[in-house]
Order: C-alpha cells, then structure tokens, then sequence
C-alpha cells in the first residue's frame, strides 16, 4: 500500500472460510477500502462453476416476520429476538427525528448502520443454517417464493407496515441463492399465492390464526407456516418434474 509517506507493508490473517476460497480461485483484482477507523481488503476471485447436484430431494423456505423462515422438514428459525431489536431502533429513530439537531442526526446515522450490520448479520446466520440443512438431507433443489413487490402487498397498521418495508428479503435470498450455488444446489422460486391458505395435504382452502393452519375438509391441523413451506414444495417439484419431462424426449433423440 503506497501513501504520502512512502509505502508500507501490511500483513494479515486468513481464516479458514477465506483461505479454502483463495486455494479454489484465482485473484482477478484487490482494493483497500476505508470505512471509518477500520480498513478492508476487497479481494475479487474467479471461482470454477461448480457441478449441480442430479434432480432429487427438494427443501422449500417459508419466510416471514414472526418466524422468520421455516423449511417444509420442519426447522423453525424463529424472528423474536430481531423483531424486538428492530422496534427499538424505530422508537429510537423516531425520538432523533423530532429532535432535529445535528447531534440527533448523526446518532440517526449511527444507529441506521448499526440496524443494516444487525439485519445483515442475522440474514448471513439464517441462509447458512437452511443450506447446512438441505446438505444434510442431500437436497439437489431449495425452493423459495418470489416476492416481488411484496412491499406494495404489505398491509396492517402504520408500525407493522414500517417494520416490514425494512426488512431484507431480498438480502435473504440472495445470500441463500450465492450459498447454495457454492453447495451445487439448485435455488428455484415461485409463486407463493394462496400457498398461507390452502391447505397441503387435500389442497382445499382452509383457516389460518396466527401460527395454527385447520382445514375442515380433511380435519388437518398444523403450523401454518410449515403449511406454507410444503404448498411451496409442491409447487417447487411439479416445476422440476415438468422441466425434466421437457428434457426426456431431448436426450431420446440424441441417443
């Protein structure tokens, strides 16, 4: 690193996670940034496309607030502890912005990136547990909802609307989508319409409170959000199912 002072040499650490992708790719570009006090090394590598895992088991991602995701095998990730830490920066954030004054805005300022590391922190936590999860049951699919303009469907009161247009989804799914890429798993996404109200075992509409799914047709009663999750790994492998049978004439011809 050169400065005004000539050029100094730095060393530094690498942890395993690091060093495991360095060994895999080779180094393109670095840059040395500046945020704050502390400085970071951005190191850009060009990683091998790796192989995707053969069709087979599939594990679909319900997400919400409450809970913050919940797989079709039954995992539940609840969304307490970060919901409370939220409305805590939205009461705070609202004390500094009536304030109005310059110490109020750069505590504002503060505490916003304090919020953004706190979410990011938990959306990395999350999407490593879910592909640690499919790894181990050897899922080749996860499937996901596309949640689009979700925002613009958002309904509820004032506060729950505020909390909801901040929170990352679409950081969730990415980090998810990067992670299974490296797993050799494929991340599919659908159409979660109606999948909160149908019931998953006769497919009829039932009711929904809360965390409880009863459907008075087959006498069903379940988490509703685990409900969810296999309506969306249905939908997930009639996909898959449907893309393979495109494929099979294909593969006849050529034999």
């Amino acid at each position: 690193m050169y400065s005004i002072k000539g050029r100094i040499k730095c060393s530094f650490q690498l942890g395993k996670h690091q060093r495991a992708y360095l060994e895999l790719g080779v180094a393109k570009e670095a840059e040395l940034v500046r945020k704050g006090k502390r400085w970071f090394f951005n190191l850009v590598l060009d990683l091998p496309d790796i192989e995707l895992k053969p069709k087979g088991v599939s594990l679909s991602v319900d997400l919400g607030e409450n809970n913050l995701a919940v797989t079709s095998k039954g995992s539940i990730f609840g969304g307490g502890n970060l919901r409370y830490k939220r409305d805590k920066f939205l009461d705070r954030r609202k004390k500094l912005q009536s304030n109005g004054s310059k110490s109020a805005k750069r505590c504002l300022k503060r505490i916003s990136g304090k919020e953004r590391r706190c979410v990011k922190e938990t959306n990395h936590k999350l999407s490593k547990s879910i592909i640690d999860e499919a790894v181990e049951m050897n899922a080749a699919t996860i499937i996901i909802e596309e949640l689009t303009n979700i925002r613009k469907r958002i309904k509820g009161n004032k506060r729950m609307r505020s909390r909801l247009h901040r929170w990352s989804w679409h950081q969730l799914q990415q980090f998810l989508e990067y992670k299974a890429q490296a797993k050799g798993i494929e991340v599919i996404r659908v159409n979660p319409a109606y999948t909160s109200l149908t019931c998953s075992r006769c497919d009829s509409l039932g009711s929904r409170q809360k965390h409880q799914f009863s459907c008075k047709n087959c006498g069903s009663y379940q988490h509703s959000d685990r409900n969810a999750a296999m309506n969306l790994l249905k939908l997930g492998e009639s996909v898959v199912s449907s893309t393979a049978q495109v494929n099979v004439p294909m593969v006849a011809a050529i034999c």
